[in-house]
Protein backbone atom coordinates (compact mmCIF):
# COMPACT_ATOMS: atom_id res chain seq x y z
CA UNK A 1 0.00 0.00 0.00
CA UNK A 2 1.55 3.17 -0.79
CA UNK A 3 0.33 6.51 0.89
CA UNK A 4 0.65 9.78 -1.30
CA UNK A 5 1.61 12.82 0.31
CA UNK A 6 3.08 16.81 -0.90
CA UNK A 7 5.99 18.13 0.23
CA UNK A 8 7.31 21.43 0.73
CA UNK A 9 7.27 22.09 -2.96
CA UNK A 10 4.19 21.23 -3.54
CA UNK A 11 5.45 17.56 -5.51
CA UNK A 12 3.66 14.31 -4.54
CA UNK A 13 5.36 11.10 -3.05
CA UNK A 14 4.53 8.36 -1.65
CA UNK A 15 5.51 7.05 1.38
CA UNK A 16 5.80 3.26 3.12
CA UNK A 17 7.56 4.99 6.26
CA UNK A 18 4.74 6.87 7.28
CA UNK A 19 2.34 4.20 7.11
CA UNK A 20 4.61 1.92 9.25
CA UNK A 21 5.30 4.63 12.03
CA UNK A 22 1.64 4.84 12.04
CA UNK A 23 1.07 1.16 12.51
CA UNK A 24 3.72 0.65 14.94
CA UNK A 25 2.82 3.89 17.00
CA UNK A 26 -1.41 2.20 17.19
CA UNK A 27 0.30 -1.19 17.80
CA UNK A 28 1.61 0.02 20.92
CA UNK A 29 -0.80 2.71 22.28
CA UNK A 30 -3.51 0.63 21.71
CA UNK A 31 -2.83 -1.84 24.58
CA UNK A 32 -2.41 1.09 26.68
CA UNK A 33 -5.46 2.27 25.73
CA UNK A 34 -7.07 -0.65 26.02
CA UNK A 35 -5.81 -1.19 29.91
CA UNK A 36 -6.61 1.83 30.63
CA UNK A 37 -10.44 1.42 29.13
CA UNK A 38 -10.81 -1.73 31.47
CA UNK A 39 -9.46 -0.01 34.56
CA UNK A 40 -11.26 2.57 34.54
CA UNK A 41 -14.54 0.00 33.58
CA UNK A 42 -13.29 -1.88 36.87
CA UNK A 43 -13.17 0.85 39.06
CA UNK A 44 -16.45 2.22 37.71
CA UNK A 45 -18.30 -1.23 38.65
CA UNK A 46 -16.11 -0.75 41.52
CA UNK A 47 -17.87 2.17 42.83
CA UNK A 48 -21.24 1.08 41.64
CA UNK A 49 -20.90 -1.76 43.70
CA UNK A 50 -20.05 0.23 47.19
CA UNK A 51 -22.59 2.44 46.25
CA UNK A 52 -24.91 -0.28 46.29
CA UNK A 53 -23.87 -1.70 49.36
CA UNK A 54 -24.22 1.47 50.62
CA UNK A 55 -27.79 2.04 49.73
CA UNK A 56 -28.49 -1.75 51.03
CA UNK A 57 -27.03 -0.73 54.28
CA UNK A 58 -29.29 2.90 54.84
CA UNK A 59 -31.98 0.52 53.68
CA UNK A 60 -31.38 -1.97 56.41
CA UNK A 61 -30.76 1.06 59.02
CA UNK A 62 -34.30 2.46 57.91
CA UNK A 63 -35.74 -0.94 58.84
CA UNK A 64 -33.72 -1.16 61.92
CA UNK A 65 -34.90 2.71 63.13
CA UNK A 66 -38.93 1.70 62.28
CA UNK A 67 -38.09 -1.42 64.15
CA UNK A 68 -36.52 0.22 67.42
CA UNK A 69 -39.40 3.22 67.28
CA UNK A 70 -42.05 0.81 67.41
CA UNK A 71 -40.43 -0.93 70.43
CA UNK A 72 -39.39 2.05 72.07
CA UNK A 73 -43.48 3.28 71.69
CA UNK A 74 -44.42 0.03 73.10
CA UNK A 75 -42.23 0.25 76.02
CA UNK A 76 -43.48 3.88 76.72
CA UNK A 77 -46.99 2.55 76.73
CA UNK A 78 -46.47 -0.15 79.00
CA UNK A 79 -44.92 1.99 81.61
CA UNK A 80 -47.64 4.41 81.54
CA UNK A 81 -50.03 1.53 82.07
CA UNK A 82 -47.70 -0.54 84.46
CA UNK A 83 -49.46 -0.89 87.87
CA UNK A 84 -45.95 -1.77 89.51
CA UNK A 85 -43.76 0.95 90.26
CA UNK A 86 -40.43 -1.34 89.43
CA UNK A 87 -42.17 -2.59 86.36
CA UNK A 88 -42.93 1.10 85.51
CA UNK A 89 -39.10 1.97 86.30
CA UNK A 90 -37.71 -1.27 84.18
CA UNK A 91 -40.15 -0.01 80.50
CA UNK A 92 -38.76 3.25 81.48
CA UNK A 93 -35.38 2.39 81.12
CA UNK A 94 -36.07 0.27 78.09
CA UNK A 95 -37.79 3.19 76.57
CA UNK A 96 -34.82 5.27 76.95
CA UNK A 97 -32.45 2.67 75.76
CA UNK A 98 -34.70 2.32 72.75
CA UNK A 99 -34.81 6.24 72.32
CA UNK A 100 -30.62 5.90 72.10
CA UNK A 101 -30.65 3.16 69.67
CA UNK A 102 -32.70 5.45 67.62
CA UNK A 103 -30.64 7.86 67.95
CA UNK A 104 -27.45 6.07 67.30
CA UNK A 105 -29.27 4.68 64.22
CA UNK A 106 -29.75 8.18 62.56
CA UNK A 107 -26.21 9.51 63.44
CA UNK A 108 -24.71 6.19 61.44
CA UNK A 109 -27.62 6.56 58.59
CA UNK A 110 -26.67 10.25 57.86
CA UNK A 111 -22.92 9.13 58.13
CA UNK A 112 -23.58 6.64 55.62
CA UNK A 113 -25.42 8.95 53.06
CA UNK A 114 -22.30 11.16 53.41
CA UNK A 115 -20.38 8.29 52.61
CA UNK A 116 -22.22 7.89 49.87
CA UNK A 117 -22.19 11.41 48.70
CA UNK A 118 -18.31 11.00 48.58
CA UNK A 119 -18.34 7.71 46.68
CA UNK A 120 -20.65 9.45 43.77
CA UNK A 121 -17.93 11.98 43.82
CA UNK A 122 -15.84 11.13 41.04
CA UNK A 123 -13.17 13.67 41.57
CA UNK A 124 -12.88 12.23 45.13
CA UNK A 125 -12.68 8.28 44.06
CA UNK A 126 -10.32 8.65 41.26
CA UNK A 127 -7.23 8.93 44.02
CA UNK A 128 -6.68 5.21 44.46
CA UNK A 129 -6.01 6.05 48.46
CA UNK A 130 -9.17 7.54 48.36
CA UNK A 131 -11.04 5.36 47.23
CA UNK A 132 -9.85 2.48 49.43
CA UNK A 133 -9.93 4.52 52.58
CA UNK A 134 -14.02 5.02 51.40
CA UNK A 135 -14.03 0.95 50.55
CA UNK A 136 -12.47 1.27 54.79
CA UNK A 137 -15.43 3.13 55.83
CA UNK A 138 -18.08 1.82 54.22
CA UNK A 139 -16.91 -1.81 55.71
CA UNK A 140 -16.95 -0.15 59.48
CA UNK A 141 -19.92 1.77 58.48
CA UNK A 142 -21.30 -1.94 57.56
CA UNK A 143 -19.79 -3.72 60.74
CA UNK A 144 -21.71 -0.80 62.74
CA UNK A 145 -24.49 -2.05 61.42
CA UNK A 146 -24.32 -5.42 62.53
CA UNK A 147 -23.74 -4.69 66.04
CA UNK A 148 -26.78 -2.35 65.95
CA UNK A 149 -28.74 -5.11 64.47
CA UNK A 150 -27.58 -7.39 67.46
CA UNK A 151 -28.39 -4.95 69.72
CA UNK A 152 -32.15 -4.78 68.40
CA UNK A 153 -31.98 -8.34 68.69
CA UNK A 154 -30.61 -8.23 72.44
CA UNK A 155 -33.72 -5.46 73.05
CA UNK A 156 -36.39 -7.82 71.77
CA UNK A 157 -34.92 -10.06 73.91
CA UNK A 158 -34.88 -7.94 77.12
CA UNK A 159 -38.36 -6.60 76.04
CA UNK A 160 -39.90 -10.35 75.77
CA UNK A 161 -38.92 -10.98 79.25
CA UNK A 162 -39.95 -7.68 80.76
CA UNK A 163 -43.08 -8.54 79.19
CA UNK A 164 -43.03 -12.35 80.77
CA UNK A 165 -42.46 -10.74 83.83
CA UNK A 166 -45.12 -8.26 84.05
CA UNK A 167 -47.45 -11.27 83.05
CA UNK A 168 -46.19 -13.48 86.22
CA UNK A 169 -47.02 -10.58 88.58
CA UNK A 170 -50.43 -9.82 86.78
Amino acid sequence: MKIISVNKGGKMKTSMGNISILAVFLFMTLPLYAQQTGQQQQMQQQMQHQMQQMQDMQQKMTRMMEHTQNMTREMHQRMEQAQNEQMREQYQMMHRFGEHLGMTLGNMKNAAERCELMLRDREMMRDREMNQEMERMRQHLSDMTDEMDEAIRTMERMTERLRTRQQQSD
